[in-house]
């Protein structure tokens, strides 16, 4: 057995690349080489897999040619394709064939290197020469390596600055001579290289995720430290920390400091340059910094009327004045309200307009410096949590109410407008402002009136309960169509039907199914149940403890107490069971047939309160 080594050098790839080819290449190169890599390694330069053990050989292949009884037509053609002579093919499960023979390694290795290099894919790619070849940036140099031999190309290349071209001895000697080269190919590597050079100088953060991006932008880290000018501590913390992490993707370390991660180089000259980077950069935010300032939070909400939300749905002013609107129906008080006032007051400020990713934070601290109540600025920060499916939940109460009212209106507005989203497009994020509100119903225990959300909305946002609720998706369909009042309500009474013992759910389902398929099959109910028409002791207990039970189900629903309403419900079985053996419903009486049929809807309907159950199988 031998030691394969494939690797595509290329021009620097971005990290967005290289993460795609990490995640890419144990598939490919099993595909295209016929076996799987036993170590995959990516750099900016460089894509290398290496399989161990590899046969010298691809295996023999079985090829099945025509049906037996087929053999005075067929038999002749496919011995000739395949250069063999009739005598030699075989009969197998009655169909004749030939064993083609595998082919040495050093044979078929080309092939595979370009079937791997073609079978990767990236989002963002580009052409260089003729060969219409695309890849994220050009493929400068292709090796293959099998022990000591050489099948495609003839080196691979150290370091772009330090080194140069690199001779191989062995495909095993790969991490080692890269090393001496000047290169780090283990991305694992590279990053614990990079975490413990930045736990040495201490005190380091990573707030907007960079880390992960760095370590596939260099291929020799070396952690360098650097200083900034203390008056830019004025600034906001979160303006700093993302002045540096956003420009040249570096670490804060508390106070005036920062670590750079290079590609090698003389430290004392990348120093400078950083420290001159930063500093103009934090120049440029200050200088904009202030000029927000001299406007003021209530200045920079006076020029929300003229900055569009989105074509068709009003401007910033507008949409203002509907997340009032929204909070005022969600119960919020007083800071919610003076929240929702400003909330996007920062789309009008220069330093939003910078950096984006700091909308709602930068609001918050121009609310602070005016003088607003920290309930107030607190709420304005966390109007866009959570902005993922395992983000944080506001921890204030009236943020919970300004990030659920925002959701509710950009959900409604958006739909209201065509904007659903289709397939994996959904450029307005109105997955994930759905989530968000099932998470703030639900972890964050706020009421959402399901009336606050328009038909097709609710619908939409309903739905997302099957990925977030641990029961089976049955129960939240089922209770989809419950007459619950709140969101959250949804997704707790199908927790409560399905935490229900089978033989308390069993008679609730049976109850209504049963009374839904009876009452459904013959057209002609009575408008109400008469009760002098209820002849049958069976039909006047069932009447009573529908009545009973209607009154029961409107009030634990209304308390929100679930356990009660299911409970209560499966008292409804055994009268039900006993009007099945005792009454004929489809008697020949007609207005006895009638009031028959109007009283299993009357059963259909208010157990029908808990959902549509027979939407969950049995």
């Amino acid at each position: 057995m031998a030691t394969l080594l494939v690797e595509i050098g290329c021009e620097e790839l971005p990290a967005g690349a290289c993460r795609e080819a990490l995640a890419q290449l144990p598939a490919a190169a099993e595909q295209a080489l016929g076996v799987a890599p036993t170590q995959v390694l990516v750099t900016p330069r460089r894509l290398a897999v290496f399989v161990e053990d590899v046969p010298a050989r691809t295996p023999d292949q079985w090829v099945k040619g025509p049906p037996v009884n087929m053999a005075e037509k067929a038999a002749a053609g496919f011995a000739k394709r395949h250069g063999v002579a009739v005598e030699e093919l075989q009969d197998r499960d009655g169909f004749l064939g030939v064993e083609v023979p595998g082919k040495p390694l050093e044979e078929v290795l080309p092939e595979q290197v370009d079937a791997l290099v073609h079978g990767l894919s990236f989002s963002k790619t580009m052409r260089w020469d003729d060969s219409g070849l695309r890849f994220p940036r050009p493929v400068r140099w292709l090796l293959a390596m099998v022990d000591a031999q050489t099948i495609v190309g003839d080196m691979t290349y150290g370091h772009r600055f330090t080194s140069g071209p690199v001779e191989l001895p062995d495909a095993s000697a790969y991490l080692e001579t890269l090393r001496a080269a000047d290169v780090e190919p283990d991305q694992n590597a590279r990053r614990v290289q990079i975490v413990e050079s930045l736990d040495e100088l201490g005190g380091w953060s990573d707030p907007n995720g960079v880390l992960e991006e760095v370590v596939f932008l260099v291929e020799h880290p070396v952690v360098i430290d650097g200083r900034f000018a203390e008056r830019y501590l004025q600034l906001p913390r979160r303006v700093i920390e993302t002045t540096i992490q956003h420009h040249i993707r570096a670490f804060p370390l508390g106070e005036n400091r920062f670590a750079f991660v290079a590609n090698g180089g003389d430290p004392e000259t990348v120093r400078g340059g950083l420290e001159n980077v930063v500093g103009g950069r934090l120049e440029d935010a200050s200088f904009t910094f202030e000029r927000d300032l001299k406007v003021g939070l209530d200045g920079l909400a006076e020029r929300l009327g003229a900055i569009t939300f989105f074509a068709g749905g009003g401007s910033y002013g507008d949409k203002t004045g509907r997340l009032a609107k929204v909070v005022e129906a969600l119960g919020g008080g007083e800071a919610a309200l003076e929240a929702a006032r400003l909330a996007k007051a920062d789309q009008a400020s220069e330093l939003v307009r910078e950096f984006p990713d700091l909308e709602g934070h930068v609001g918050a601290e121009y609310a602070r410096l005016a003088g607003y109540p920290e309930a107030v600025s607190a709420a304005i920060d966390e109007q866009y949590l959570p902005d993922a499916a395992d983000a944080p939940l506001p921890q204030t109460e009236a943020g919970r109410v300004l990030s659920a009212a925002d959701k509710i209106d950009t959900l409604n507005v958006s739909f209201g407008l065509g904007h659903k989203p289709t397939g994996s497009r959904d450029p307005y994020g109105l997955r994930r402002a759905a989530i968000g509100l099932c998470r703030l119903a639900t972890e964050g225990q706020l009421t959402i009136p399901r009336a606050q959300l328009d038909p097709e909305v609710r619908e939409f946002v309903e739905e997302r309960f099957e990925g977030l609720v641990d029961v089976p998706v049955e129960y939240v369909r089922a209770t989809r169509r419950s007459e619950v009042r709140d969101l959250g309500s949804v997704a707790r009474l199908a927790r409560a039907l399905a935490a229900l013992p089978d033989e308390r759910f069993g008679p609730i389902h049976t109850a209504y199914t049963r009374s839904e398929r009876l009452a459904e099959k013959e057209q002609g109910a009575a408008a109400a149940v008469d009760p002098a028409l209820l002849v049958e002791p069976a039909e006047l207990d069932v009447a009573q403890a529908i009545e009973r039970l209607d009154t029961q189900l409107e009030g634990s629903l209304e308390a929100g107490d679930f356990d009660a309403a299911v409970e209560s419900a499966a008292e409804i079985g055994p009268a039900l069971d006993r009007f099945f053996e005792d009454v004929l419903v489809m008697a020949e009486d007609s207005a006895v047939r009638a009031n028959r049929l109007r009283l299993l809807l009357n059963v259909r309907d208010t157990l029908g309160k808990l959902g549509e159950l027979s939407q969950i199988p049995r």
